[in-house]
């Protein structure tokens, strides 16, 4: 069997982590959740879910950082379920790829951002919008410059990321995965998608496993 491995005097500066610290730090992630859950306007995710419904071409999400990460799983997520749905990075978007945009008025782009403030969805908007989508920004800041230049936004409550420094998005992201697969969940529900159908695209799986 394995040992953990010693501590080098490097790393001798660092304190112990106990139970007791480890479990204020999940109460306090479930109090910051919890906010959000409390919070969420449910008309505004209707109005948003009901979109997505509608969508006839293809949802777009995009993001920078970490909500770059959450978008593109979301987008997976979707496509998954049978839903044309994919990860438009910002940056590529702007050399050459927001010409998958030509589809016309039937795409749907959403940005997710937790300031709302990104300088590379900034740029992005107005192409992807001359392109005829769809714009759509998801964000936890009331007031900010890409909810102006959407069609629609959808406001995630943050109290504060559990960071102690209120700066590392380990928080903000976790609502918004919660708040894609819920939506997701959702749009599942309203596309009456069957077993055997959500099994035809896990083939690896096999249909009596998912």
């Amino acid at each position: 069997m394995g040992s953990l491995p010693s501590f080098s005097d490097a790393y001798s500066h660092f304190k112990e982590i106990n139970t007791t610290q480890l479990m204020n730090l999940f109460k306090t992630q479930q109090k910051y959740l919890n906010f959000f859950f409390h919070n969420l306007d449910l008309n505004q995710t209707l109005i948003f879910t009901q979109t997505l419904l509608k969508i006839e071409g293809t949802i777009f999400f995009t993001g920078v950082g970490k909500s770059g990460f959450v978008a593109q799983k979301i987008s997976q997520t979707l496509v998954s379920l049978g839903i044309r749905a994919s990860f438009l990075s910002p940056v590529d978007a702007l050399h050459g790829d927001i010409g998958i945009l030509s589809g016309g008025t039937s795409n749907a782009v959403v940005f997710f951002s937790k300031s709302g403030n990104s300088e590379e969805l900034l740029k992005l908007a107005p192409c992807a919008k001359a392109k005829g989508a769809y714009l759509i920004s998801v964000t936890s800041t009331e007031d900010n410059l890409l909810r102006a230049v959407c069609d629609l936004n959808v406001h995630l409550p943050l109290e504060r990321e559990l960071c102690p420094f209120d700066l590392a998005p380990v928080t903000s992201t976790t609502i918004q995965m919660v708040f894609g697969d819920t939506v997701a969940v959702a749009l599942m529900g309203a596309r009456n998608l069957t077993r055997d159908e959500y099994a035809a695209n896990h083939r690896r799986a096999g249909s009596e496993r998912v």
